[in-house]
Parts: C-alpha cells; structure tokens; sequence
C-alpha cells in the first residue's frame, strides 16, 4: 500500500502481462496505490499472450475486489483485444470462469499503448530482468 485510497474517487487498473510475469497497479488519479507482481507458472507461461493478460486483469481484480466492487472503475491496458471482452460471444471455459468473474465488477475497459504503460510494464518484466541478471552474474 502506498497511500490510502479516497472511496469517493475513480479507481484505476493498470496491467500488463510478459514473458515470464504478470504485474499491475491500483492508481487513483493518475497515482499508485497498491502493485503487485507475480512470475508465471509453467502451466500459465504456455498461454497465448491473450491469455496471460486476461490473468493479469484476473489476478488483479481478486488481489483488490473490496476496493473496486462498491463503483465503477477504469481499466486500463495495452493488448488492445482485452477492450472488447463484453462483445465476445464464444468462449473457452478457462476464458468464460475468467469473464464471468470480471463481469462481476461495475467496469470500463480503455486501450492504452504500449509506450504510455511504463510502470506495470515494468513490473511484469520483472522476471525477465531478474533471469537475466542471475544468468550474467552466476555465469550461466
């Protein structure tokens, strides 16, 4: 937690997924207030990248679900397909438990690019860096 959150204003969802992890934030007004982020199972880290950032908005959504059932609130993502979840008619069952969750939440889904997404990409790549720094650093 970085600040206490002010009920009476918009939420904000931010998340990204990548290689090996997930990440997102909970901002208010353009400014952080929680993050996590989370490297990928070996059963998650052969999803499709769609997939993995529908985890990523799932996995955020259960991490602060009593901050963001009570009003409306905007999500923001860079895989630009995740704007048309409501549109989608003919789902997989790991994809329709994943919907019906989110269709749980009162929710507006807005694209942001890639480029405008510096913080939660940052923590979804995490992982990476990490890896890599070991790999460097142990000789591997």
């Amino acid at each position: 937690m970085l600040m206490l959150p002010d009920f009476t204003k918009t939420f904000g969802v931010e998340c990204d997924a990548s290689g090996l992890g997930i990440g997102a934030v909970l901002m208010q007004q353009k400014k952080p207030i929680a993050y996590f982020s989370k490297k990928l199972s070996a059963a998650t880290l052969n999803y499709p990248t769609y997939d993995k950032e529908l985890y990523a908005l799932v996995r955020a959504l259960e991490t602060w679900q009593h901050y963001l059932w009570p009003k409306e609130f905007v999500i923001h993502t860079d895989h630009e397909s995740l704007q048309y979840l409501k549109s989608q008619h003919k789902l997989n069952k790991r994809h329709a438990r994943w919907v019906e969750f989110i269709e749980s939440f009162p929710y507006v889904i807005k694209y942001k690019q890639g480029k405008e997404n510096v913080v939660v990409d940052a923590l979804s790549r995490r992982y990476t860096l990490i890896t890599t720094m070991d790999a460097k650093y142990l000789g591997f």
